[in-house]
């Protein structure tokens, strides 16, 4: 791998010299241009070395929510399908109360009406009875007005002698 120290390096080479050798000075330049650019690939290859930690860490900030915000709709799930299990044995046991308080109910109706009808029923043969009563005694009364309106009618009263049709006492026959 490339480091500074071989930019440096390369920098100082020198080479020996012969007759029909190349210029020193364009070789030293040449030299100073390799090394300049190796300069720059080498700092380009750092920031690019950097930049690929830091987005090799982004990655991993990514991957590590990633799998927490995956857990979490996991564990979401699981809440709502147990949220959605208790609602609905919450629903069908208020559903069988319900009808267990409906029964009840409808029955203890059933009851009263069942009581409302015998206590009719008596009532009104009590009233029955008593009316029949009532006509058979007004019945008799009635009888027995007349039987006592007959014998009054039928009633004399002694008159004084000398008073024939009892205007003197204040009494008058009856026809």
């Amino acid at each position: 791998m490339i480091d500074q120290g071989r930019i440096d390096e390369i920098r100082h080479l020198e080479f020996s010299r012969v007759f029909r050798g190349y210029e020193p000075r364009e070789v030293e330049d040449t030299l100073e241009k390799i090394a300049g650019e190796m300069a720059e690939l080498l700092a380009a290859y750092r920031a690019q070395q950097e930049s690929l930690a830091r987005a090799e860490s982004l990655m991993g900030e990514v991957e590590k929510k990633e799998k927490l915000l995956s857990d979490t709709l996991v564990e979401a799930r699981l809440l709502a399908q147990n949220t959605l299990e208790s609602a609905r044995k919450e629903a069908e046991e208020i559903v069988r109360d319900a009808d267990l308080s409906a029964r009840q109910i409808v029955s203890d109706a059933e009851e009263r009406r069942r009581r409302a009808e015998e206590w009719f029923s008596r009532t009104r043969e009590g009233w029955l009875s008593d009316l029949a009563r009532i006509k058979r005694d007004t019945g008799q009364m009635v009888q027995s007005l007349e039987i006592l309106e007959n014998q009054w009618n039928a009633l004399t009263w002694p008159l004084p002698p000398g008073d024939p049709d009892g205007a003197e006492n204040g009494f008058l026959e009856r026809d």
